[in-house]
């Protein structure tokens, strides 16, 4: 196992309305990208005690959007990898081990 760290940086924005709630997760990475994840909830009026739980939906839908676009970037790069290795001038060069 190799000892690279980094440090990777989630910041959230809120964003609200009178009857709404919109958040914003931007995670920075260590090499300079970034991924956005957004969420949204519908709350009661902002003075109304119950106000909080809209921000955490929000919140917690904003990092549920981030987790599925990182996800889709790892399944991009996966595939990426795996058809560089599997053909190299229309050779086979890689077998699956399952």
């Amino acid at each position: 196992m190799t000892d690279d760290t980094g440090k990777w940086t989630i910041d959230v924005a809120l964003q609200h309305g009178p009857y709404r709630v919109r958040a914003e997760a931007l995670l920075r990475l260590d090499d300079g990208g970034e991924f956005v994840g957004v969420g949204m909830a519908h709350i009661g009026l902002r003075e109304s005690s119950i106000s909080q739980v809209g921000s955490y939906l929000a919140v917690a839908r904003a990092l549920s959007d981030l987790t599925a676009e990182l996800l889709e970037t790892v399944a991009s790069d996966v595939d990426a990898e795996v058809s560089r290795a599997v053909e190299v001038d229309g050779i086979l060069t890689a077998q699956s081990t399952n």
